[in-house]
């Protein structure tokens, strides 16, 4: 803006008087406009650090809040919740890592939940875990069998072969940053009603096999096995042939040394046991 301003003298003499001279003074004002800050997009959902540099890039003051009550202080990995854009200025309600964000600002913490993967087949198992949070290096596998082995390896080479027989966490356990799952599978075929079970009942340790049918006292036909003595059970001598070294027989499903490898001897219930290599090593069997 400008204006002028005409100063003149007045004289106190006649109308003869001489005129004065006459001065003309310019003014301007200048006015200060403040550039309209940029227009941000929605942060929600982005990491708190990752949206306070992008509002900061964009000529926003940041603040931040905690939207879950409480009075823990928000670091850069927490997720935001909710945001107030105002002029050239931005508030940011975030949550901790990993938990969901409440229905209103300010709303209790929460997390989500371990879903039911019981019963579905690997593949499907970890997408479901996925969805809240989990990737696959954060689960692990084992077998539901103790005498049959299951690697990640071979999980990952068939993920629609093996089938979630037990899980851990259990269904509806909460998934906090740290949290990683077990996988208890089997191979196809149908689940045990238990963990930690053998496929074979005969590879259990604690396996008691019948006694065998010739075995009775009576005079039964299938008692003798030939002129001179009894058949079966009945020839042996009570003896095992080859022991531990504490001195011990072998018992099915421990392992036997290299020294043993295609050999047998009986066990301690008097039963003829083999030393074979199996897929989990080389172990004692009754075949």
């Amino acid at each position: 803006m400008f204006g002028a301003f005409v100063l003149g003298a007045c004289s106190d003499g006649g109308a003869g008087a001489e005129p004065k001279e006459t001065v003309t003074v310019t003014a301007t004002a200048t006015a200060t406009v403040t550039a309209e800050p940029e227009r941000i997009s929605s942060q929600r959902g982005e990491a708190l650090q990752a949206a306070r540099e992008a509002a900061e890039d964009a000529g926003y003051e940041v603040s931040v809040h905690n939207a879950n009550k409480g009075d823990a202080e928000p670091s850069g990995k927490w997720k935001v919740c909710f945001e107030e854009i105002g002029y050239g200025t931005v508030d940011y309600g975030a949550v901790r890592e990993g938990a969901l964000c409440p229905k209103k600002d300010g709303g209790p913490l929460t997390w989500p939940r371990i879903p039911d993967v019981t019963g579905e087949v690997y593949a499907k198992a970890v997408k479901a875990l996925a969805k809240v949070g989990l990737d696959e290096d954060d689960i692990d596998v084992e077998s539901a069998y103790k005498d049959v082995s299951v690697s990640a390896s071979d999980v990952e080479g068939d993920a629609d072969g093996y089938k979630v027989c037990f899980q851990s966490p259990s269904a509806g356990k909460d998934v906090k940053p740290g949290t990683e799952a077990v996988l208890t599978l089997v191979e196809g075929g149908s689940c045990p009603s238990d963990e930690g079970t053998y496929k074979d009942r005969k590879n259990d340790p604690d396996y008691t096999p019948p006694p065998p049918a010739n075995s009775g006292s009576g005079g039964g036909s299938g008692s003798t096995g030939g002129p001179g003595g009894t058949g079966g059970a009945a020839e042996w001598n009570g003896q095992c042939e080859l022991t531990s070294p504490a001195g011990n027989c072998y018992q099915a499903g421990q392992f036997c040394a290299n020294k043993h490898l295609g050999m047998q001897t009986h066990n301690s219930a008097g039963r003829i046991i083999y030393c074979k290599q199996r897929a989990d090593g080389q172990r004692w069997n009754y075949s």
